[in-house]
């Protein structure tokens, strides 16, 4: 697709699409007629030909006036039905450009791109949908025009880089899962979502509990039926394995749809990813734009070697949650070799420890919550004192808190590690690092620590890289250190 002021408008199957997509609601409000015939049956029916009539135009019409179109300079979208949007994307400025096929799309040969800029929160323009020959034409004509842009400013750039003739088809992948590596990962991962779902659906069938239940007892559970109808309590038992199952199938089933076939390529200076089983998903992360790298895991994970590597980039992509995931499931020597490639930084092999005042702060944290949670139960409810058994478990909990809490100063940045359960890793690069602070509350002053905070650009402020319960002079010493470095490392990138 050549840069033009030519017009073009999304593939026709995106009004079917469109179409089927609406059908969900459509059934929602029909759903009272569908159960049962009473006498509001007609008001649903009614109501779902006015959905019908509104709907079927407006799909239409959105399809009609959409527009989009290259310019040398510009990617233009025009979209609304009754507030018309234009939106003007600078090519220079586009960061990313993703295409993404779900199961629907697929079938019908078409494809949505998504289109990021420098910062973004979200994509700055989605053409939903467009063939997917038009797709990869869009994709490549964006990518040359800023290629030719570089060359004419003869300014290194990601873009630039790319431009090495290395194709995806012929460069080696640096990271690459298998299909057993693919459920292996689903394996540790324990998801309630799809459960979730089944019993939101539950609530608007409302099915006969009888039939319910006795449809689930039926098959190996029949001999048992007498014993679990009778005991409550074996009826709650047997809930609980059947609903940890369905999370454990539900991790599975969502990390294979997910995962499926991960293929991770360094090309120039962006990483590409492509994945999926039933929705495909392309698209590149500028390693410019990468501001920490974070290492994942959990006590289980930990144990079989098992880590997960992410990105925090410039602007939050909500769908990541504020992260890219770069490797989702991996060995931690093949983090290492992955880390060396696109951040040049390394896990250290010794770590300083916190302040062991951080012990006494969690455990009288978390007993004080625990006395908030219990003691109105055990004055109006029943006797609590059981609850004194749990002292021995949050002392346990804070000692293995601050056993897993350290930082290193490395040549090339910062490391912090946290977290019990689910273990964080940040690698912060010095030349990364936007600022660096220190704060205590009236508490932590009195026993003589505070805490260091590390922000980088686009920093997700829910998940942040900080050092809980330093010495004072400690953590003034490690944000001398740090402003040291970064000068050092300034001064070096303009010499």
């Amino acid at each position: 697709m050549k840069p033009s002021n030519e017009v073009r408008r999304l593939h026709p199957m995106t009004l079917l699409q469109r179409m089927v997509v609406s059908l969900p609601a459509l059934g929602f409000i029909l759903l009272p007629v569908i159960r049962s015939g009473d006498s509001t049956a007609w008001f649903h029916l009614v109501l779902a030909g006015v959905y019908a009539m509104f709907i079927i135009p407006w799909i239409a019409l959105y399809y009609m006036r959409f527009r989009y179109w290259i310019t040398p300079t510009e990617l233009v979208i025009h979209s609304g039905v009754i507030t018309r949007r234009k939106r003007n994307i600078p090519i220079e400025r586009i960061q990313n450009i993703e295409i993404e096929q779900s199961p629907l799309p697929r079938l019908l040969g078409t494809a949505k791109v998504a289109v990021y800029t420098a910062g973004s929160a979200k994509a700055e323009g989605v053409l939903e949908y467009v063939g997917v020959h038009d797709a990869k034409e869009i994709r490549e004509s964006l990518r040359q025009m800023q290629r030719m842009m570089q060359e004419e400013s003869s300014e290194q750039s990601d873009l630039q880089d790319e431009a090495s003739h290395v194709s995806e088809a012929t460069s080696e992948p640096i990271f690459q899962m298998s299909t057993r590596r693919v459920f292996t990962a689903g394996a540790f991962h324990f998801s309630l979502l799809y459960l979730a779902a089944f019993f939101s659906l539950l609530q608007y069938i409302e099915p006969d509990p009888t039939v319910f239940f006795s449809w689930l007892l039926r098959g190996p559970l029949d001999p048992w039926r007498a014993s679990i109808e009778s005991s409550p309590w074996l009826a709650g038992i047997l809930g609980v394995l059947t609903a940890a199952f369905l999370g454990w199938t539900s991790g599975i089933f969502i990390s294979v749809n997910r995962f499926h076939q991960f293929r991770l390529d360094l090309i120039g200076n962006k990483l590409h990813r492509k994945h999926g089983l039933l929705t495909l998903a392309e698209g590149t992360i500028p390693l410019k734009r990468v501001q920490s790298l974070i290492i994942r895991t959990n006590p289980l994970m930990k144990r079989f070697d098992w880590f997960r590597l992410e990105l925090q980039t410039l602007g939050i992509d909500l769908k990541e949650s504020g992260f890219q995931v770069a490797v989702p499931f991996a060995h931690r020597h093949e983090i290492d070799a992955v880390l060396e490639l696109i951040g040049g930084m390394s896990i250290p092999d010794q770590f300083e420890s916190v302040s062991r005042i951080t012990i006494r702060r969690f455990a009288l944290r978390m007993s004080i919550v625990a006395a908030i949670i219990l003691l109105p139960f055990h004055i109006w409810v029943a006797d609590m004192t059981w609850g004194l058994a749990l002292l021995p478990l949050i002392l346990a909990l804070s000692i293995a808190r601050y056993r897993n809490m350290g930082f290193a100063l490395t040549e090339t940045g910062f490391v912090v590690r946290k977290g019990i359960f689910r273990k964080h890793m940040w690698l912060i690069p010095t030349e990364k690092m936007q600022a660096f602070s220190m704060d205590g509350n009236y508490f932590q002053r009195r026993l003589g620590v505070q805490n260091v905070y590390f922000d980088t650009a686009g920093a997700s402020p829910m998940q942040p890289a900080e050092l809980v319960d330093i010495p004072i002079g400690r953590a003034r010493e490690i944000v001398n250190d740090l402003y040291t470095a970064f000068s050092a490392d300034q001064l070096g990138s303009k010499s």
